[in-house]
């Protein structure tokens, strides 16, 4: 068929050939064009996914920070953020984001998806999971004492109407920060992560404490989360997805120099969470006199990552290892500032995210370097002239602005759901756990325990001549703890806050002396009456005579 077409065009007279070719030239630029925005439409797509796999590390993150009669409950909060999100996010999200027709606070069409072109669904896609992600950070900061409803309010306003603005100013061609050319937010450290932990700071103190979490005195009291595996695997999946959240920021891929912004995002963001985790994990133990602690070196990691959004893209190496120390640092004072003021945060969310957004957008004016003229590198290049000092500004500007946004519609939100008494649960709830009241199902089902290894005497079992013997590392001491009728606390080895006796003393003296008389009387009824001992040993009776 080649041979045909280069007889046929060597039939041609001299103007036919010209025409020939400069016809041919329109169609293989044409399809050159398709190519391009096809690659680049696909490279959106992919990135989208991976980071939508971070709702995964939310959520396992979330689930090994809490107590495990709330897994459930934190699980589904963070599976219904996608849900919420993407409907809220269909409906007035994006119209209000890149909407067309807007001014430079908002945009102003496209609500519903009504007239968007199929060929702007990527974007979609892609600034979607990232309003997602903003709501998803204030759900761990109120873990374990938050309404189910209170819950389904702020994850609307968040996805819907709270991050599109925000979105609009700094990334929107319309927008008021973007007009000024000069506001640097690569990846969202505070479209995203400021705007979400200034969120979550504000429902934080309008939701209060963890009962238990502080003293009289206000001393911060220990209360760990049930998993430290769950926690690390989420831990993980994030630091994978921050890969894709920054390097997919350049959101093309098919243009000259794509690949490079790509590559550098990406090799600066896993500098900048190294240092970030190993300054958290030296300052936590050589400064604090702390422990080797695994989760604070993980969450140190995170805000490591955090701090890189901002300026990933302009960064030479090392100095996406200095910023990462910064976001360490600035972790370690907004973890320790926030325990001072007792605002309980089972996630560390806000300094995560809240610290580590701030670091990141002010430091950008200091260390931006790659791609950038003479003249128009960070203030330690180029700092006698104009434009790093306006970026500074500007950037100052933008987080002022972001913070006081978002701390507005967050405290009118919380501030009402408050008031109408449904922000949080109830006294009871809270202590009891919300998985059963609330969901009817457990994460840790107390019948998917019951297995003839750990019954009375099974090979293997240890001192498997004793009655109920089992493993070592179920064997109560210090697991955990049972809380009789009475109110006796039979396993010593369980904390305070979890037993309803010592956190509510005055009810719980009146209820374990109902309990005592209740026993008392049915004792004397039944002539003695067996126990809770014998009764387990007839829940595995069937277990025992096979």
């Amino acid at each position: 068929m080649a041979g045909d077409t280069a007889d046929m065009f060597m039939g041609l007279d001299r103007e036919d050939k010209l025409e020939f070719l400069y016809n041919k030239s329109l169609v293989d630029a044409k399809n050159l064009e398709i190519l391009i925005n096809n690659t680049d439409e696909f490279f959106l797509i992919v990135i989208a996914i991976i980071i939508f796999f971070m709702q995964c590390g939310f959520a396992f993150l979330e689930a090994g920070s809490v107590r495990s009669k709330n897994t459930v409950n934190i699980l589904i909060k963070n599976m219904l953020d996608a849900f919420i999100g993407g409907v809220s996010y269909w409906a007035i999200g994006w119209g209000l984001a890149y909407g067309e027709g807007g001014n430079s606070f908002c945009g102003g069409s496209q609500f519903f998806n009504f007239q968007l072109d199929y060929g702007l669904y990527p974007k979609w896609f892609f600034q979607f999971v990232f309003a997602a992600t903003a709501a998803t950070i204030v759900s761990g900061a109120i873990a374990e004492r938050c309404q189910f409803f209170a819950y389904f309010a702020y994850s609307i306003i968040i996805t819907g109407w709270v991050y599109p603005p925000v979105s609009h100013w700094a990334w929107d061609g319309a927008g008021w920060l973007a007009q000024t050319g000069y506001y640097y937010d690569f990846a969202g450290s505070g479209v995203v992560h400021l705007m979400g932990g200034s969120c979550a700071v504000v429902g934080c103190y309008f939701m209060g404490p963890r009962r238990g979490r502080f003293s009289k005195k206000g001393k911060p009291i220990d209360m760990p989360g049930h998993s430290v595996p769950l926690a690390g695997l989420g831990g993980f999946i994030l630091i994978f997805g921050f890969l894709a959240f920054n390097g997919g920021s350049q959101a093309q891929i098919a243009h000259e120099g794509d690949g490079d912004v790509v590559a550098l995002a990406i090799v600066n963001t896993i500098l900048g969470g190294s240092t970030g985790g190993l300054a958290v994990l030296f300052i936590n133990k050589f400064m604090f006199k702390q422990p080797w602690s695994f989760l604070m070196c993980l969450n140190g990691a995170l805000t490591g990552m955090v701090s890189l959004c901002a300026g990933c893209n302009f960064y030479e190496p090392w100095a996406a290892l200095i910023v990462g120390v910064l976001g360490g640092v600035g972790f370690m004072i907004v973890h320790f500032s926030m325990l001072r003021l007792k605002l309980d945060d089972p996630l560390d969310a806000v300094a995560v995210h809240g610290g580590g957004g701030l670091v990141g957008i002010l430091a950008v004016p200091w260390f931006m370097y790659v791609g950038l003229k003479p003249g128009e590198r960070g203030i330690f290049w180029d700092g006698h002239t104009n434009i790093p000092w306006l970026v500074l500004g500007y950037n100052i500007a933008g987080g002022l602005c972001i913070m006081l946004w978002s701390a507005f519609w967050s405290a009118f939100l919380f501030g009402t759901l408050y008031y109408l008494q449904m922000l949080r649960v109830s006294t009871d709830d809270e202590l009891k756990g919300m998985d059963l009241i609330k969901h009817g199902e457990s994460a840790y089902p107390a019948a998917a325990w019951v297995e003839y290894q750990y019954s009375k005497g099974a090979p293997g079992t240890q001192d498997h001549n004793r009655n109920n013997a089992v493993p070592a590392n179920m064997s109560g001491h210090g697991l955990g703890a049972t809380i009789t009728m009475s109110g006796i606390k039979e396993d010593q080895g369980g904390e305070a806050f979890n037993n309803p006796f010592e956190m509510v003393p005055t009810t719980g003296k009146m209820f374990k002396q109902m309990s005592s008389t209740f026993l008392s009387a049915t004792a004397s009824q039944e002539g003695g009456g067996g126990n809770g001992t014998q009764a387990c040993q007839e829940d595995n009776k069937g277990y025992e005579e096979e």
